[in-house]
């Protein structure tokens, strides 16, 4: 009995013992620069499993005994532990971790290691593209990783954005990067061939939502392209969507609506006022009465004037509604969005719609099987009021009437422009035809693939992967009856048209590949990966016109009284892949990285179809050097370097075979013939490349270098060569010439203040880049009207008479001859190369700035070393071509007037002063240099304890401000191009303002 009694005893005595080293803990999760709470952040008991994750406002609670320790970390920031005394509350704040915010980088098939890379690549983050400005990502590229030359061909919504990687690379083949999506490659073009309806171009990618974008990687060098093989060439952009994470689910809520307006540069029309004072100036001078000026020219003209020049523009408006939600358990993980983006230009009848959908489900069946699901589906709708070089688009439209040309009639109604008193080159009243003629284009796409991955061990996982993009795009082109372009005087009852295009694309991608991690002895390790890829796209489109309209109010095909074209086309391409990859490392701080693809593509001759591409690269982490650890100056010193062979591949399906065509006749009767000739030893053009770079940090990280020269040289140019014309043709495809770009690249970060709350960040962007022809066949030169190919100069020559200026004696245009003397006939003048297209340094400057929930950032966005074409220049200040229609402000400005003068311009003649083909000169051949205040953002975080009874976890308001304020001695619209830089009436890009609402529950 007593034995009883004591062994109770015992036991009390122990429950009150465990009872009295238990105790719960409570505390709070917050951020260290702006007292936000952390949701979701993990809390562990150091040295168990046992945790928990905080609420939305930040707050945890846990048992724990005396002694033990919390260990704090959440995604993005610097995790912490807490030693727990005798407390029971404690507040933790979390700061960001800028060497870790992912320590990995996604590449496409792969990751890679952030710190032991080999590749040279550019990163864009999700809080770089969200809440910006911008339809298409590609915008949200300019300015954020140096090597990269981002324009558009036009501003308007959604139009084709040129991007260029480290130059330009091909000739006649593609230069555009490859894009991957989610590991997959998507396609990114101008699905409609937009340019060639009369309309503006609309980019592809404009579908993808940039909000459900979590990272951007520019992969540059053959290290990190060479995965890609044949169509890597041109550099790779690998875009990875967000995911769910474990955790508390979430909802986020953002809207944001603003105005838009367009730039206009230096460009404008003179007022009516100066218009006059031009028109009866030009007739003095050249001898006409003053009888007669009066009598064409009247100062009653100005009763009448109306000002074009801004009557085809607005204040545009964008509106941004988007919903989020996230969440899941270390099993499963959802993401989900929807979104919704609607722009109206700053141009009348302009505009776009996006509507999209996106979910990734990722599952983690059991200790071996792995699922992942993802759906992307969108769809765009966009107006537009015809091309800029077109009549009825407002840009050209308002060169080309006179502005003592009201739109109006006596009686109020307006001129339709095919009235004979309407006074406009083209006969085209843009303000009547804009909103009864429909330029439409409607895109939807569907983006989903399916992952399986089965982990046998950690040394083996195999994954099999498919994924299908689909496209539709849809166009409709509708011309009034009653409008100049739809009208016919001659026939009536062929007035109006119709035309409708449908395209279908189909890319169907199939992955089937290993991967894992080799164990070797201490201080080594070894993963790899393989795979093996089937890509398949099929394109078939087809379009019907017709013309004479029934009815002006329905605009379908079936009330046209004559068919006038039905037309279809198809095409697709095959390629299957093998490739693989091995990374070594030892001691972590020696890489080694080692690539192989071998490709085959339908699109080559049948004696070339496959290619083999590789890469090496290597990298040292000299910081962790035993010699390196006494010095006190270095945080950080890296050194990689790489050397590979990758292709180009981005050109025509059927380039290589020898081709009928079907659209001949003879004698009246049908019948087919052969086009192209074809070439069996058609092949890649194949690019080598290297790279070494340099990454350097100092003063604890807070200031950080990363330098890169490289040099890629392309060989085996698709070009067209001669062949003898008894063949029955007189050129053949065929892979020659050279081309060669180098460079460096520097990008600079620094914190430059990080004191009790406030932060100061920069971010500097520098690339410089040039090209130049090794080698073209035979050593000829490719010239075109204005342009040229020529070894030893840019691949972008501009080639065109040198301007000499204005005789003095009696205001003829001049031009320079071989001898450098001057004439004053354009046939006499010799051509020379007078600059390039491409910029040649581009750069851009950030500055960050974060202060107790409030933070304010802007970029400054620049380049030079480029020529820009202002070919609109060319037509609207052509002294005195268009008579009586054209008044760009230039043309009124110091032109010759009498013997002696020493003018800018020649004097003014009706039907213009020999230089109506001036354009072949570089009198309007302009330096492309600017520098722009590109991004502008304010924002601020709302109080926690504003928050806490509406259970919101956070909540920022922001203000956002694009292409507000422009520096360049360009005196066109807008001196940003693509490319190409030849400016023809082109839509400027936009300066856009808008506030915005992020909320998160």
């Amino acid at each position: 009995m007593k034995t009883s009694v004591l062994l109770w005893l015992l036991l009390a005595i122990s429950v009150v013992s465990t009872h009295a080293q238990t105790r719960t803990v409570k505390g709070k999760v917050t951020d260290v620069h702006d007292g936000q709470p952390i949701p979701l952040a993990t809390i562990r008991v150091a040295g168990t499993n046992k945790g928990t994750t905080t609420d939305q406002q930040g707050n945890f609670s846990i048992n724990i005994e005396s002694g033990q320790s919390l260990q704090v970390s959440s995604v993005g920031y610097s995790s912490v532990t807490v030693a727990v005394t005798g407390q029971t509350n404690v507040s933790v704040t979390l700061g960001t971790d800028q060497n870790v915010l992912s320590e990995y980088i996604a590449t496409g098939y792969t990751n890679t290691n952030r710190r032991t890379r080999t590749s040279a690549v550019g990163e864009i983050t999700a809080e770089d593209l969200e809440n910006k400005n911008y339809v298409d990502i590609n915008q949200a590229l300019q300015g954020q990783t140096p090597g990269v030359f981002v324009g558009g061909n036009s501003g308007m919504p959604g139009a084709i954005q040129t991007v260029r990687i480290r130059g330009i690379g091909s000739i006649s083949a593609g230069s555009s990067p490859l894009y991957v999506m989610d590991g997959v490659i998507i396609d990114g073009r101008d699905l409609n061939a937009a340019g060639s309806l009369g309309v503006q171009s609309n980019d592809l990618l404009a579908n993808l939502n940039p909000n459900d974008v979590e990272t951007i990687t520019v992969l540059k060098d053959a290290s990190a392209t060479a995965l890609y093989g044949s169509r890597g060439a041109n550099g790779v952009i690998v875009i990875t969507t967000k995911k769910g994470k474990s955790g508390v689910s979430t909802v986020g809520i953002n809207a944001q609506y603003g105005k838009t307006e367009m730039t206009r540069g230096h460009a404008a029309l003179m007022t009516p006022a100066e218009a006059l004072h031009y028109d009866r100036d030009l007739l003095a001078i050249n001898g006409t009465s003053q009888a007669d000026i009066d009598a064409q020219f009247p100062m009653s003209l100005l009763d009448n004037a109306f000002d074009w020049g801004k009557a085809g523009w607005r204040r545009g408006t964008n509106q941004v509604l988007g919903v989020t939600s996230s969440g899941g358990t270390e099993k499963a993980k959802y993401y989900a969005s929807g979104g919704y983006e609607k722009v109206d230009g700053p141009m009348i009848g302009t505009g776009m719609k996006r509507y999209s959908v996106m979910s990734n489900v990722t599952s983690k069946v059991n200790n071996q099987i792995d699922l992942a699901l993802n759906l992307n589906l969108s769809y765009t709708d966009y107006n537009s009021a015809g091309g800029g070089n077109f009549y009825s688009s407002p840009i050209l439209g308002a060169y080309f009437v006179s502005p003592f040309q009201s739109p109006y009639k006596p009686d109020g109604s307006m001129y339709t422009g095919n009235e004979t008193e309407f006074k406009a080159v083209s006969k085209n009243n843009f303000l009547y035809s804009y909103s009864r003629n429909s330029n439409k284009l409607n895109n939807f796409r569907g983006l989903g693939g399916l992952t399986v991955s089965y982990s046998f061990t950690d040394w083996l996982k195999i994954s099999e992967k498919v994924n299908m993009d689909l496209v539709y795009g849809y166009a409709h082109l509708f011309t009034d009856p009653t409008t100049h372009d739809g009208y016919n005087s001659a026939e009536p009852l062929k007035s109006g048209d119709i035309f409708d295009q449908l395209v279908r694309t189909t890319t169907l991608t199939n992955q089937l590949s290993a991967s894992g991690s080799i164990p070797l002895a201490k201080d080594h390790s070894l993963n790899y990966i393989a795979v093996m890829e089937y890509d398949r796209f099929n394109n078939i489109s087809f379009g019907a016109e017709g013309i004479g309209l029934v009815s002006g109010n329905l605009k379908v095909l079936d009330v046209t009284s004559t068919p006038q074209d039905v037309n279809g086309n198809g095409t697709d391409y095959t390629f299957v892949s093998y490739l693989g990859q091995l990374n070594y490392n030892y001691k972590g701080r020696y890489t080694l990285n080692a690539t192989y693809r071998n490709d085959g593509s339908s699109r080559f001759g049948v004696n070339k179809r496959f290619g083999n591409f590789y890469s090496v690269g290597a990298s040292w982490i000299l910081i962790d050097e035993p010699f390196m650890q006494s010095q006190k100056v270095l945080s950080d010193l890296r050194l990689r370097g790489s050397y590979g062979l990758t292709g180009n591949a981005d050109f025509d399906n059927f380039v290589a075979t020898a081709l009928y065509a079907y659209n001949t006749s003879y004698n009246g009767a049908p019948g087919n013939a052969p086009s192209t000739i074809g070439n069996k030893d058609l092949t890649w053009e194949k690019n080598k490349s290297s790279d070494i770079g340099l990454e350097a940090a100092v003063l604890n990280n807070r200031l950080k270098l990363t330098f890169d020269v490289y040099k890629r040289i392309t060989n085996g140019l698709l070009m067209n060569t001669p062949v003898s014309s008894t063949s029955g043709f007189t050129q053949q495809q065929a892979n020659v010439g050279r081309v060669q770009n180098k460079g460096i690249e520097a990008m600079l970060t620094s914190t430059n203040v990080k004191f009790n709350g406030f932060e100061w960040q920069t971010e500097l962007n520098f690339s410089m880049n040039r090209n130049k022809i090794l080698e073209l066949y035979g050593g000829q030169d490719i010239t075109g009207s204005i342009t040229i190919q020529r070894v030893g100069y840019h691949v972008t020559s501009w080639y065109m008479a040198r301007w000499a200026g204005v005789d003095p004696e009696n205001g003829n245009p001049l031009w320079y001859t071989a001898d450098n003397k001057t004439t004053s006939s354009l046939n006499a003048a010799n051509k020379v190369v007078a600059g390039n297209a491409e910029p040649r340094y581009i750069g851009s400057l950030t500055n960050r700035f974060s202060y107790k929930g409030i933070g304010l950032s802007f970029m400054f966005y620049g380049l030079t070393g480029n020529k820009v074409l202002n070919q609109t220049r060319a037509v609207s200040d052509a002294d005195g071509v268009y008579f009586g229609y054209n008044y760009s402000k230039q043309q009124g400005q110091n032109y010759w007037r009498q013997p002696g003068d020493i003018a800018e311009r020649p004097k003014p003649k009706k039907g213009g002063n020999n230089s109506a083909s001036s354009v072949t000169s570089n009198r309007f051949l302009e330096d492309g240099k600017f520098l722009r205040l590109k991004d502008v953002t304010l924002s601020y975080n709302l109080p926690a304890r504003w928050l806490k009874y509406a259970k919101i976890t956070k909540a920022y308001v922001f203000a956002t401000g694009t292409n507000l304020i422009t520096w360049t001695g360009y005196t066109g619209w807008d001196p940003e191009q693509d490319s190409g830089a030849n400016e023809f009436f082109r839509y400027p890009p936009s300066k856009t303002v808008s506030l915005g609402l992020n909320v998160n529950f």
